[in-house]
């Protein structure tokens, strides 16, 4: 009985820990370097705080995500390689890391 005690609240951790974990939003300035249009994901080359070297990250970008240029929205679809962007993005857990908002400083009409 102990067992199915012991199974039964590590079972019901394993579900609900992610939701109980904070979604800490990190921010990044950097240029696009690659997008992939099937999975919805873009590289983003920046410089990390406190850092010399630069480095880059992978980034999924969810439908829910806010994607501006200047004042307007704009769709995954009109990202550039090579645009300078600002990402507000957070870790998913095993999702991995998800952007919230992106704004595209890259002001030149298209």
């Amino acid at each position: 009985m102990k067992k199915l005690g012991w199974f039964l609240i590590a079972l019901f951790c394993l579900l609900h820990g992610p939701s109980w974990a904070q979604e800490e939003e990190r921010t990044i300035s950097g240029a696009i370097t690659s997008i992939d249009w099937v999975s919805a994901t873009i590289s983003v080359r920046h410089l990390p705080p406190f850092r010399d070297n630069i480095d880059e990250i992978s980034l999924k970008v969810p439908h829910g995500a806010t994607i501006t240029r200047g004042t307007k929205k704009i769709s995954f679809l009109d990202l550039q390689v090579q645009d300078q962007v600002s990402v507000i993005y957070y870790d998913d857990g095993l999702s991995g890391l998800k952007v919230k908002r992106l704004t595209d400083l890259n002001l030149a009409p298209a």
